[in-house]
C-alpha cells in the first residue's frame, strides 16, 4: 500500500544518516549505524526508538541520535549512539530529549545502559531555552544519577565531547575511550584559549592517554573501534542487569598459575617487589583477570576477575610501584572501584600488601587524609561479601582501607608472610629508640643495637603469634588459597548484614 510505501522509503532514508560521510571517513570512524554492528548480536537494534525525530527537517534525520535496545551476547542493553553525520553529533531538542526517554526506559526496564558519545557538545544554533527546561537535554545528567547504582551505565568515546557530552561519560560507571580520536573536556581547545590565553590541544587539554594515566577519569582506553565495542561485551559478562540482579555465571577455569607458585610469587623480603597481578593469576580462573584504571595509580590494581566461574572484585596493593603505598590518586581508585562493586552486589577480595599511607606535604596538599577517608568509607560500608587476605606487608591504616579485621569482613585469612604491625620495624625502631641509638657512639655496636631491636619488634607481630590471639582468622598457606577462598564465597552467598538505618552518610566517596 501507498501509506506503507512512504513510510518505508522514509525510513530508509533516514537510515542513510546525514550529509557529513566524508568527514568521518577522512578522520577514520565508522558511520554509527556500522558502529553498531560490532555491538549487536543481530544485524538492526532490537528495536530503535526516535527514528522519526525532526523528521520533517531533511538534514537532521533522527536528530543526529540512535536510541533503542539490542542484544549482546543474548542479553538486552538500552544504547543511545551518536551520529556525527548530523552537524557533528551535536544535542538538539529533540535528541536530548531522546537521551531522557532511553534513560528513563532503563530505570524502568532495569538494564544496562551504553552510550555510544560522538558529539560536539549542545546545538548552539537552535533558539530557546531547550538545555535548562524541565523536560530539557539538561535533564541528561540528572537521570544519569537516578540510574546510578541502579542499572550499569558504560560510556564509550568516539570523538573529542565538550562541556555537556563530556559529563555524560564521567556519569557513567565505566569509560572507554578510543585512542587518538576521542577526547573529553569541560570546554574545547578554542574556548580555553579565549578564556585563558593557554594554547593546547586536545590530546594534552583531554586525549584518551590524559584521563587513563592523570585524571582517572577513564578506564580503558581501546585501540579501535573493533576493540572498545569488545571490552563493553567483557564488562558486562561480570555485571548484573540492575542492581538486585544475579550475577552472570560462567563454566569454572583452573587459574592460568598453579596455586603451588604463589610461595615462590611473594619475596621473603617485606621491602623487596613482585608484581601482585602474578598472585591474582594464580588465585582466579584462568584468562578471566579484567583489569579496571591499569594505567592510573598503579600503586593499587583494581579489576573484575571469576572465581569458580563467578564474578568478583579485586583490590589489591601492587609492590611494584611505590611499594604499594596509597596515595590520594588510589585512595580515589579503590574508593570508586569498591563503591561500584558494593552497587552492583559484587563480592570483594582484597590483597593486602602495603606500608600504609603516604606521608608528605605533598599528599596532604593533594588531600590524603579526605581521599584515603573515602577508600576506609567504601571498604567499611561495603556489605557484599569480602574477604581480606593479608598477603605481606599490613601496617598503620592502610589495613583500614584494605578491609581489615576491624572493618567487618566475612573473613581475615593470612598468609605465613603476613606481617601486621602499627609500622614497619626501621620506621618503629627509629620512633621508639631513637635517643637510645643515638646514644651508642660505635657504630658497629649502634648497627648490632638497631638490629637487636628490629627483631624483638618482629618478634611481637609473628603472624603465628597473631593468629593465635585471634587477630586473623586463619592462617592458610598460599597452595591452599585458592580453594579456601572458592569455599569462603560459597558459605556467604546468601550474606545478610544491613547497614544502621539513616537516610545517607555525609560522606561522598
Amino acid at each position: 500500500m501507498e501509506r506503507e510505501r512512504k513510510i518505508l522509503a522514509e525510513r530508509e532514508r533516514i537510515y542513510q544518516g546525514g550529509p557529513d560521510h566524508d568527514k568521518i571517513k577522512k578522520i577514520g570512524k565508522l558511520f554509527v549505524r556500522d558502529r553498531l554492528r560490532l555491538y549487536f548480536d543481530d544485524e538492526q537494534p532490537y528495536y530503535e526508538t526516535g527514528l522519526f525525530a525532526n523528521a520533517t527537517k531533511e538534514k537532521l534525520p533522527a536528530d543526529g541520535v540512535v536510541t533503542g535496545t539490542g542484544k549482546i551476547n543474548d542479553r538486552l542493553v538500552f544504547f543511545m549512539a551518536s551520529d556525527y553525520t548530523v552537524k557533528a553529533g551535536s544535542i538538539g531538542k529533540f535528541h536530548g530529549e531522546k537521551i531522557l526517554r532511553i534513560q528513563e526506559a532503563a530505570i524502568r526496564g532495569r538494564r544496562p545502559i551504553v552510550y555510544m558519545i560522538d558529539s560536539s557538545g549542545g546545538r548552539i544554533d537552535e533558539a530557546g531555552g531547550y538545555h535548562v527546561e524541565k523536560y530539557s537535554g539538561g535533564k541528561i545528567w540528572y537521570n544519569h544519577s537516578m540510574l546510578s547504582g541502579r542499572v550499569p551505565q558504560i560510556a564509550v568515546l568516539y570523538g573529542p565531547c565538550f562541556a555537556g557530552t563530556a559529563y555524560m561519560p564521567v556519569f557513567s560507571d565505566f569509560v572507554i575511550m578510543v585512542d587518538k580520536i576521542s577526547g573529553m573536556a569541560i570546554a574545547s581547545p578554542r574556548m580555553v584559549q579565549m578564556a585563558t590565553g593557554q594554547q593546547v590541544d586536545i590530546e594534552e587539554l583531554g586525549g584518551a592517554t590524559m584521563h587513563t594515566t592523570k585524571s582517572g577519569s577513564a578506564d580503558f582506553i581501546a585501540k579501535s573501534e573493533e576493540e572498545a565495542a569488545e571490552l563493553v561485551k567483557k564488562l558486562l559478562s561480570y555485571l548484573p542487569d540492575h542492581f538486585d540482579g544475579k550475577l552472570p555465571e560462567f563454566p569454572a577455569k583452573e587459574p592460568t598459575r598453579n596455586p603451588a607458585e604463589i610461595d615462590n610469587i611473594i619475596p621473603a623480603e617485606p621491602n623487596r617487589a613482585y608484581d601482585v597481578r602474578k598472585l591474582i593469576e594464580s588465585i582466579v580462573d584462568g584468562d578471566s583477570f579484567l583489569e579496571v584504571k591499569a594505567n592510573y595509580a598503579k600503586e593499587l590494581v583494581t579489576g573484575f576477575a571469576r572465581l569458580n566461574g563467578k564474578t568478583v572484585g579485586i583490590v589489591a596493593n601492587q609492590p611494584m610501584y611505590k611499594g604499594g603505598a596509597i596515595f590520594p590518586e588510589s585512595s580515589d581508585k579503590g574508593a570508586k572501584f569498591v563503591w561500584t562493586c558494593d552497587a552492583y552486589n559484587i563480592p570483594l577480595l582484597y590483597l593486602c600488601d602495603t606500608p600504609g599511607f603516604m606521608v608528605g606535604t605533598k599528599v596532604e596538599q593533594e588531600g590524603i587524609l579526605r581521599k584515603g577517608r573515602n577508600f576506609i568509607f567504601a571498604s567499611s560500608t561495603a556489605n557484599v561479601p569480602k574477604m581480606c587476605v593479608i598477603v605481606r606487608k599490613a601496617y598503620g591504616a592502610g589495613i583500614y582501607a584494605m578491609a581489615g579485621p576491624a572493618y567487618e569482613p566475612d573473613t581475615t585469612i593470612a598468609l605465613p608472610s603476613a606481617e601486621i604491625a602499627i609500622m614497619g620495624p626501621e620506621a618503629a625502631v627509629n620512633a621508639v629508640y631513637y635517643n637510645k641509638i643515638k646514644a651508642v657512639a660505635d657504630p658497629e655496636e649502634r648497627a648490632a643495637l638497631v638490629q637487636k631491636l628490629r627483631a624483638e619488634y618482629r618478634a611481637s607481630y609473628d603472624i603465628i603469634k597473631l593468629s593465635g590471639e585471634l587477630v586473623v582468622d586463619d592462617l592458610v598457606v598460599p597452595s591452599e588459597l585458592r580453594q579456601e577462598l572458592i569455599r569462603r564465597y560459597e558459605t556467604f552467598e546468601n550474606k545478610d548484614f544491613p547497614l544502621p538505618a539513616k537516610k545517607h552518610s555525609t560522606i561522598l566517596s
